[in-house]
């Protein structure tokens, strides 16, 4: 049965808290939103919220939920007319591979927005990560947009954040700058362009300037 009340906690520049905000928006429901500022946590929010002091955090009738995955599982699971996971047991299992594997493409971006790998060598390890990348998307269909298809997926939901962060870095760096995997391989470049023109995405996305804005605050980054 569908919730009376939903309560997210969100930080608009945090990629794994826009996840929960594109499912919702995909699901279509109603639900009251709660702004926590990741640069100047307020002391209530560990306290009362999530002792992790992460967002996003879901409060589902006054029971709190945590972690960006868990959530948009738990969010297909209360409205699962909305068919953001299939049905087929195996499929489910593909979707949840995939994101995994995408993990490493975000990982080491991370390292690199830190400092621990320069733009050169991310790149350099990027390439092999996008071939198997395109691999796992031809195993469901031969077109696109999206992860199974024609059907926008959890799958879909989960990346659509990181890729923009991933090709705001890399176009900034160099104009026109693409990776050499995504030119050669049109079943991958459909399925980047296809995430990022998704209408719950673009709702959702803080946008490439401000994305920067908040990791030259974090981290100090530069390019």
């Amino acid at each position: 049965m569908a919730p009376n009340k939903l309560t997210l906690y969100n930080a608009k520049l945090c990629p794994y808290a826009q996840r929960a905000v594109i499912a919702l928006k995909e699901v279509g429901v109603a639900y009251e939103e709660v702004t926590v500022d990741l640069l100047n946590k307020p002391e209530w929010y560990a306290a009362k919220v999530n002792p992790e002091g992460k967002v996003p955090a879901l409060d589902v009738d006054g029971t709190i939920l945590a972690e960006s995955l868990v959530i948009i599982e738990l969010i297909n699971d209360l409205y699962p007319e909305k068919k953001l996971l299939p049905s087929d047991p195996i499929q489910k299992a593909q979707i949840r591979f995939f994101i995994e594997y995408f993990n490493k493409l975000w990982t080491n971006l991370f390292k690199h927005i830190t400092g621990q790998l320069s733009l050169e060598d991310y790149i350099k390890e990027a390439e092999p990560v996008w071939i198997r990348v395109n691999e796992l998307l031809l195993e469901q269909s031969q077109t696109g947009p999206y992860f199974l298809g024609d059907q926008f997926s959890l799958a879909d939901v989960a990346l659509a954040p990181f890729i923009a962060r991933i090709r705001a870095v890399t176009s900034r760096s160099e104009a026109g700058f693409e990776f050499k995997a995504v030119k050669e391989n049109p079943r991958l470049a459909q399925f980047l362009q296809g995430v990022l023109d998704r209408p719950s995405f673009k709702e959702s996305y803080i946008g490439d300037d401000g994305f920067f804005t908040s990791v030259q605050k974090k981290f100090n980054y530069r390019l």
